[in-house]
């Protein structure tokens, strides 16, 4: 049932799908960026185990194959190191998919969240005819992570409240949005 290739080329890095065989290596890049991603994403409060993050790997991939969900792994090109994270979510109703992300700390600034936000859409525009925009959220304090969307093309669509879900967020977030009609693939790009 998956929609989505699983493997995606994004420039400098590949988006491959997770696969309970990726466990060492997703273990080695979250525990190294453990107290960067604690700051942001929720997730990262729990305990970094091998068991917690195989039952993860395992339902990232039951979701794939399912087409509710596609949690890929950003994968260094050359050398295949784990540099972080990436997924589509559905999470804001029909017709509406959100992106996210999460980079290896000792990887940053290398334009690894923007090819992967970048290889996404163009993905899921190109292979899932139902969506007709994309959202990418994030605290506003939040401001790496804000320049994404933003040199993307993506609009800021609204500063709205939220809940307070990890120590540096303000509860304020800002949401970006992109619509089928406004996304322009750049030409290099092939997913």
């Amino acid at each position: 049932m998956a929609l989505l290739p699983n493997v995606i080329s994004a420039g400098p890095i590949e988006l491959r799908r997770w696969r309970p065989g990726d466990l060492a290596a997703v273990l080695d890049a979250v525990s190294a960026s453990l107290a960067e991603l604690r700051v942001w994403m929720p997730w990262a409060r729990g305990p970094v185990t091998a068991e917690v993050y195989r039952d993860v790997l395992k339902s990232f991939d039951v979701s794939f194959d399912a087409g509710t969900e596609f949690v890929f792994g950003m994968f260094e090109v050359p050398g295949g190191a784990v540099v972080g994270g990436c997924g589509l979510h559905f999470r804001q109703g029909p017709g509406v998919g959100e992106i996210g992300y999460w980079v290896r700390s000792d990887r940053h600034r290398r334009g690894y969240a923007t090819a992967a936000a970048r290889a996404l859409t163009t993905a899921a525009f190109r292979y899932l005819g139902d969506i007709e925009e994309l959202h990418v959220t994030m605290d506003k304090a939040n401001v790496s992570s804000a320049g994404v969307p933003a040199r993307l093309g993506y609009k800021l669509l609204t500063e709205e409240d939220r809940q307070l879900l990890a120590p540096g967020e303000t509860g304020r977030g800002l949401r970006w949005v992109v619509t089928r009609g406004d996304w322009r693939t750049p030409a290099t790009e092939t997913p």
